[in-house]
């Protein structure tokens, strides 16, 4: 009687560190040619913090990924803009800005 006995040992070498978060985005932008006569184009430039992703909401029915972008507006009125920014590990923040074309 022969006794075959295997022992096997698995050793996984595993990290317990993280990788660091990455920083929290503040979402901000700059707006060019508002008060303008329409129709007129207005320009919009981000100026937030640690994003890498972008979602313009222009208050006139046109939305943007772009980092910075211009839409025409073709009306007067007031209109709320938004912008949403992304980081790098989906943490969003957004900001809105009212502004009047005449």
């Amino acid at each position: 009687m022969r006794t075959l006995f295997v022992i096997i040992s698995i050793f996984t070498l595993a990290s317990c560190k993280k990788e660091p978060a990455a920083p929290l985005p503040i979402a901000n932008f700059f707006v060019e040619n508002a008060f303008c006569t329409s129709p007129c184009y207005v320009k919009f430039y981000d100026q937030s913090y640690n994003a890498v992703e972008w979602k313009w909401y222009f208050g006139n029915s046109l939305t943007s990924h772009k980092e910075n972008d211009s839409t025409l507006f073709h009306t007067p009125g007031f209109y709320d803009v938004s912008l949403s920014v992304k980081n790098a590990d989906g943490v969003r923040d957004s900001v809105s800005k009212q502004i009047q074309v005449y």
